[in-house]
């Protein structure tokens, strides 16, 4: 048995404890403090003072604070603080630190417990970042690409600052690129959530996938399309990989509609890429088995008023705008008569009467309407629900209008009704015109400048273009003059120059515009350049693929190359080919009777997700992606015409349009 041995202090002077465990375990001095030691209380450390005793177990070690890449770089003392330490904060420059598993510790030196994921252990955000946070549920939330967040949870999280930083500083870096806010920090917030997103990439999250959609449209608003591109199909496979276009009974309400929504606000900014092409399509409607939205009011409770189903009708108008362009696409390739064609346009049009009769305002918005709707807080949901509506139309009846780059070839025009035509310009004429009132009657009424849906740019852009073409070449006696169509594009370009300012999405339209309206104001031109008799001979591939494209498509904005040596050295003689070539899209009596304005039809075919005509039909590049179109969600939303299964084999190249009362129509009256 082991003996202890007292000793007394012959002064009577108090007795003075020995160092603490902690500290003798860290080797470091001890000022021996009554109660608590100063490095235990400094580090959140449990002082075995406290316990009265020695402690028997190590205390839990601790890490110095890594330095970001400048401090190291300039070989000072960093601080370490997220989002960028005083270093850097100081000299104004971006704080970027290495990939690591550990979390940037904060300002405060309170340790976090050691048995919590690093996700949990981050710092709070500042109260500058929380302003941020509630500006964006204020003005940006409204847009139906970014309504994937639920606003309290959401809130609450960020103000509580324990868990999803990266999502916090993806909504941050949001709202600081649309209101010029906090320019300078917005760029190290948006690298530092994306840098997160990396180092997780393997397991996918809900608030980490909603951070990723975010990081997608910053990309987007920034100009850097190719990134956008890239980030947008590994959103796509996370959503895949956590099932989230399926439902879900064993979760709350709440939880199940910020999937639903997630998937949705995923095709949403999709579409801006490119639209009606299988090739570029990440998470097709036909492997979504999800129910619509639901309306904001039961998303949501709290005071203020909904937006009475917008955003699940705008979701419904998504799904018919991609079949109307599908159609077009097929329509464009067709080298014999299709007498469905009219069966089919009937369709959409009972499917896009039926979205009419639920819109709350109604299919018209006039001057009055958009006076008292400006202090709605859904007013940007309302007003592209309703010219997502018109743009529907302008998609579908253009496909009539002879002459137009997307319209169908003359071998199927020519075996339609005149009177048939002239009617559908007059509904392309009356569509285009109603969009463009909207967003000049929202510009003349509106005190400040709103943030608008990208969507309503890109159907503001197809309205112009197609009343210019028909103030110019219209079939009707009664069709606009040039002076009006003019004058109608210029008010539409000041609304667009206000609304998105040097948004890099829009000014590409922007240009657009302010070329075709300079062309279509001049007298008609004249011209001797040879036309090329067959272009297609003399693209490149790379030339094929961008003339497919639309000026707003972002993935024709991103210029991707082909991969080869070579692709630096493409010459601009090459690039004007690629530009004189989209002549061929336009019909033989459009060429015939318009010899005289080459230049006005380069204007209007240097545009529009529309593939080159080509005297091959390849059956299996549709019918793989496209035979069965019938809608899987759970309720009826389905608006398209119904689409059943055909075999490859059929003769006729059309079979995915084919209604679902056709098919005995076709076999019953085969072709000849």
């Amino acid at each position: 048995m082991e003996t202890y041995v007292s000793c007394f202090n012959a002064t009577g002077s108090p007795n003075v404890p020995g160092t603490c465990t902690q500290c003798r375990h860290r080797k470091v001095k001890c000022d021996k403090r009554e109660g608590t030691c100063g490095n235990c209380e400094r580090l959140g450390l449990d002082c075995s003072y406290i316990l009265g005793s020695f402690a028997s177990s190590k205390p839990r070690k601790l890490r110095g604070v890594r330095a970001c890449t400048s401090c190291r770089d300039s070989k000072i003392r960093c601080s370490g603080t997220a989002p960028r330490c005083s270093n850097c904060k100081r000299r104004g420059r971006p704080c970027v630190y290495p990939a690591s598993k550990r979390p940037i510790p904060s300002s405060s030196h309170v340790a976090s417990p050691p048995d919590e994921v690093d996700e949990s252990c981050e710092p709070a955000i500042s109260e500058e970042m929380l302003s941020l946070v509630d500006i964006f549920f204020e003005r940006i939330y409204p847009m139906p690409s970014f309504a994937f967040l639920h606003p309290t949870t959401t809130k609450r999280r960020c103000r509580d600052g324990m868990r999803h930083k990266a999502l916090a500083l993806a909504i941050c870096a949001m709202t600081a690129l649309y209101t010029s806010q906090n320019g300078e920090e917005a760029p190290v917030w948006i690298q530092e959530a994306e840098q997160y997103i990396w180092q997780n990439l393997e397991s996918p999250t809900i608030p980490r996938l909603q951070a990723l959609l975010l990081i997608v449209r910053y990309c987007m608003e920034a100009g850097r399309f190719q990134r956008a591109f890239m980030l947008i199909a590994i959103a796509a496979r996370s959503a895949a990989a956590m099932r989230l276009n399926h439902e879900r009974q064993d979760i709350d309400t709440v939880a199940k509609e910020v999937r639903r929504r997630i998937v949705w606000s995923l095709k949403i900014t999709e579409r801006y890429f490119s639209v009606g092409l299988p090739e570029f399509e990440l998470c097709p409607f036909e492997s979504i088995y999800l129910q619509l939205p639901s309306s904001e009011e039961e998303f949501d409770s709290t005071d203020r008023p909904g937006d009475f189903g917008s955003y699940s009708l705008h979701v419904r108008l998504e799904n018919v705008r991609r079949d109307i362009m599908k159609l077009t696409r097929a329509v464009a390739l067709c080298e014999q008569p299709y007498p469905l064609l009219t069966k089919l346009i009937r369709d959409f049009q009972q499917g896009l009467s039926e979205i009419g009769s639920l819109m709350p305002d109604g299919i018209e918005l006039p001057l009055l309407r958009i006076t008292e709707l400006l202090g709605n807080p859904w007013l940007l949901r309302r007003i592209l629900v309703i010219i997502s509506w018109h743009q529907s139309h302008c998609d579908l009846y253009r496909i009539l209008l002879s002459g137009y780059p997307e319209a169908a070839p003359p071998v199927v025009l020519g075996t339609l009704d005149p009177e048939y035509l002239a009617e559908t310009e007059q509904y392309c004429l009356r569509h285009s015109t109603a969009i463009i009132e909207i967003l000049t009657n929202l510009n003349q009424q509106s005190t400040s400048r709103l943030l608008l849906e990208f969507d309503i740019a890109i159907c503001a852009y197809h309205a112009t273009r197609l009343l210019l073409f028909i103030s110019r070449f219209g079939r009707t006696a009664d069709r606009p003059t040039s002076e009006f169509a003019t004058s109608r594009a210029d008010l539409c370009l000041t609304a667009l120059k206000r609304f998105y300012g040097s948004s890099a999405l829009v000014r590409p339209i922007i240009k657009e515009i302010q070329r075709s309206v300079t062309i279509f104001s001049s007298p008609l031109p004249m011209s001797n350049e040879p036309v090329h008799d067959d272009p297609e001979n003399q693209l490149s591939s790379a030339a094929k693929t961008r003339e497919r494209l639309a000026i707003h498509s972002l993935l024709r904005q991103a210029e991707f190359s082909e991969g080869g040596d070579d692709d630096e050295h493409t010459t601009s003689a090459q690039r004007n080919i690629s530009n004189n070539s989209k002549d061929s899209r336009l019909s033989p009596h459009m060429q015939e009777s318009t010899n005289s304005s080459t230049s006005i039809q380069n204007e209007l075919a240097n545009d529009e997700d529309q593939g080159p005509s080509s005297s091959t039909y390849n059956v299996e590049d549709y019918s793989a992606n496209g035979s069965n179109q019938r809608s899987r969600s759970h309720d009826n939303s389905a608006l398209s015409p119904s689409m059943p299964e055909y075999p490859e084999n059929l003769q006729f190249p059309f079979s995915l349009w084919i209604g679902q009362y056709d098919r005995d129509w076709l076999y019953n009256n085969p072709l000849p």
